[in-house]
């Protein structure tokens, strides 16, 4: 079983070990890449960091404001950002299960308002915590620490194994990766190749352009997290086995 993984290098590569264990091959295609942003980190005293990815976490790492953060907890969104967490020195580490939404429901039980937080972010935010938090009587620093930039052009592992009908199904970590993996899909006139694919997404909100791309297998993983993800890839691809997702079509 070859699957298409879009996600940056870094993560896809992790991505396709985890498929490796389960006897499936990865065709590595990233569709976005990280850049790093040089926003400014204001020199306040912090409750707690807040990270809902292990990108910004990652950015947080090399910047030298980094020593007099890691004495104060880190409130991360599941285990991977945990770990970037701890790998960038943070000794107390909170681990919410879920999304952006468990983040908020996570720090507002822990801190009595008004308590002050530094979110290290990506450019790209599919949930305002900062919002959500300030309704919680929190205030939050949103510190854009990365941006993850659309390839070009569908990358050439991408068309050529599409093109030659080698894909046995797609993975969307993201509905950024989705929205861009569509586009450039069309740019190289593989639209009709993609349509029919099994896909699997990490959200509801992820498989949301798929669908409407009139995709007609599109798996939902039920928690957001790669095992949920990997286990709704299993049940789209063999329909009898546990999937653990939903599946629209």
């Amino acid at each position: 079983m070859r699957v298409l993984v879009l996600r940056p290098e870094r993560a896809a590569e992790r991505t396709a070990r985890a498929l490796e264990a389960r006897g499936m091959t990865a065709i590595l295609a990233p569709v976005l890449a990280i850049e790093t942003l040089d926003a400014a980190i204001p020199d306040v005293a912090y409750g707690a960091v807040l990270a809902t990815s292990a990108n910004g976490l990652r950015k947080l790492k090399d910047r030298p404001e980094i020593g007099r953060l890691r004495g104060v907890p880190l409130i991360a969104v599941g285990d991977r950002t945990a770990e970037a967490g701890r790998e960038a020195g943070f000794a107390v580490v909170h681990v919410a299960e879920g999304d952006g939404r468990s983040l908020v429901a996570d720090a507002a039980a822990r801190f009595p308002a008004p308590s002050r937080f530094l979110h290290a972010a990506g450019a790209d935010r599919a949930f305002d915590v900062a919002g959500a938090l300030a309704a919680h009587g929190h205030a939050v620093d949103v510190v854009e620490l990365y941006r993850a930039t659309a390839a070009p052009a569908l990358p050439d592992t991408a068309r050529a194994a599409l093109s030659a009908g080698e894909v046995d199904a797609v993975l969307h970590h993201s509905r950024r990766i989705a929205e861009t993996f569509l586009m450039l899909a069309a740019g190289a006139g593989l639209t009709e190749a993609i349509r029919p694919l099994p896909h699997a997404a990490l959200a509801l909100r992820v498989a949301e352009p798929l669908l409407a791309a009139g995709c007609p297998i599109v798996a939902v993983a039920a928690r957001p997290d790669e095992g949920a993800l990997l286990d709704a890839l299993a049940g789209v691809i063999n329909p009898g086995s546990q999937s653990g997702g939903e599946r629209s079509n």
